[in-house]
């Protein structure tokens, strides 16, 4: 997973796939409003993050283009993700509701799985707030939370 300079994560993106760098920027729709008009824009899910597809050896091959900031890495150690998780980013991005992306610390409540719809066997959290209920789904390795409403019968319990 690398960094990128803020704003600049297409732009990185359209390098990368340049050099035929294989990677993932996942984009959300999000609907914005001017003064005068409405429009559906994609903007990136996590601001200043792209995932990369590289083997030891051709690592430093990011740094060509333009806007790269650097690996990131967790204590000292480069960022992985497995499989699963770049398929629970890849089912939030599909999602028709805007994803709100936070830093993560504790979640608090019970641990969940979906049962109905597109995000059906995905594990999380729920905390309920002002009568809504959110299902928390940590992904891990990147230290963000993404959370979004869900209605309470579509989860239930684990243990």
């Amino acid at each position: 997973m690398i960094t990128t300079k803020s704003r600049a994560e297409k732009k990185v993106s359209l390098g990368l796939a340049k050099v035929g760098i294989d990677h993932f920027l996942p984009l959300q729709k999000q609907l914005k409003q001017w003064k005068d008009r409405k429009k559906w824009v994609e903007l990136p899910l996590f601001h200043s993050y792209i995932f990369v597809y590289l083997s030891e050896p051709f690592r430093n091959e990011v740094f060509q283009v333009p806007g790269v900031v650097k690996y990131l890495a967790i204590k000292g150690v480069p960022s992985v993700l497995q499989p699963e998780e770049i398929e629970r980013i890849q089912k939030i991005c599909q999602q028709e509701h805007e994803v709100t992306i936070t830093s993560s610390g504790t979640v608090t409540g019970d641990e969940v799985q979906v049962t109905e719809g597109p995000l059906k066997g995905l594990k999380g959290r729920i905390l309920e707030k002002e009568s809504n209920t959110y299902l928390y789904i940590q992904i891990d390795n990147l230290g963000f939370t993404a959370s979004f409403k869900i209605e309470k019968q579509l989860v239930k319990r684990l243990h």
